[in-house]
């Protein structure tokens, strides 16, 4: 990362001492300022809610607690530590997603696709028998932020509605279920999401190379069902997509490097040789995971998948994936595939990408 400019770095200074630890994150001083912003919120806003009651009509000493606080926070952010987990939460929709430390922290391109998402089922191919009744699995599930955001989405549209998080970290599974209590208290999120969203941990990508995938049986006892075909309708995921190399070659910001669950960026180093029944015989290591997920659509039988990517590159690879899938497996023709960013579906453009979205059209 370059040098920032030492008139910069006087500038903000001059402006206010604080700002030179966040322009070190920042790079830009508008940022700066913004995010020294939000911290004076989030500093006396934690000082008034922790404050004792006789203190608590003490101004002096709030003020000298809460610029401490600021303080604090802005040196720890100048180390690199990202916002969310120093504030300990972020917006996503309508929605407050709490945010800790050891869970992947909720994307603005995250909360686009799933947008996206709302729409291809409410107005897609399938749109007609979604708003009778819908079940989503939500894969690679984190904090929850899409399930939850799926639901307050949705649950106007459909009443008959199930969504189901599934993720490998029981750390990440129990913020789920802080964030859906803590929407719903107050009064962010349906109080129907309590009986309509669940979050199950589960390992979905070493299940699915044994002959009898853990991750299904799991589906059917939770669900008390002999079979998981034609029970779910739709599968969305922001899988571990980073590359070992972008990881470190200036392609992930320090913040993410050193603060956010590498498992969480970064898939594992498994044997891939599976898929080559499959017609996938050079699988990357950052693609490893949609192989799963493309194959996991297609043994549930799901109508709509939605699978997050991080460049168009790997959006491709993705697309590319599911055709050959499809031929194996499948008529291609009764198969939608397109990459979707954040204006709208493209099939060949040189801007980032979002999303690949496959709609079953029998």
């Amino acid at each position: 990362m370059p040098r920032l400019p030492t008139k910069l770095i006087l500038k903000a200074y001059k402006e206010n001492p604080l700002l030179v630890h966040l322009i070190k994150e920042c790079r830009i001083l508008e940022h700066a300022r913004n995010e020294l912003r939000w911290l004076y919120e989030g500093a006396v806003a934690k000082v008034v809610n922790t404050g004792t009651s006789f203190r608590e009509l003490d101004s002096h000493y709030i003020t000298r607690r809460w610029q401490q606080e600021l303080r604090r926070m802005c040196t720890e952010r100048g180390r690199g530590k990202p916002l969310q987990y120093i504030l300990g939460g972020q917006p996503f929709g309508e929605l407050e997603i709490i945010c800790q430390k050891g869970v992947l922290i909720p994307r603005a391109e995250t909360e686009s696709y799933t947008l996206h998402a709302r729409d291809v089922i409410l107005k897609g191919h399938h749109a007609e028998n979604f708003r009778k009744s819908l079940r989503i699995l939500d894969l690679c599930s984190g904090s929850g932020c899409i399930s939850l955001l799926l639901h307050s989405l949705l649950a106007s549209d459909i009443k008959d509605l199930t969504i189901v998080g599934v993720d490998v970290d029981p750390h990440a599974i129990k913020l789920s279920q802080k964030n859906k209590l803590h929407n719903i208290r107050r009064g962010l999120l349906s109080s129907r999401a309590e009986n309509d969203v669940f979050f199950l941990q589960a390992d979905i990508l070493h299940s699915i190379q044994s002959a009898k995938s853990s991750f299904m049986s799991t589906l059917q006892d939770q669900f008390h069902t002999s079979s998981t075909q034609n029970m779910w309708d739709v599968l969305i995921s922001n899988p571990p997509y980073i590359s070992p190399a972008n990881l470190v070659n200036g392609m992930t910001s320090r913040s993410v490097r050193k603060y956010e669950p590498i498992k969480a960026l970064v898939p594992p180093v498994i044997d891939s040789s599976i898929w080559q029944d499959w017609g996938l015989e050079h699988v990357a290591r950052e693609d490893i995971f949609y192989t799963t997920l493309l194959s996991l659509a297609y043994r549930l039988h799901v109508k709509v998948t939605v699978l997050e990517c991080g460049d168009l590159e790997q959006a491709r690879r993705v697309v590319a994936m599911a055709h050959a899938l499809f031929e194996q497996v499948a008529d291609s023709s009764k198969q939608r595939v397109y990459i979707w960013n954040d204006c709208y579906a493209v099939n060949d453009t040189d801007g980032g990408a979002r999303a690949v979205v496959i709609e079953r059209l029998s």
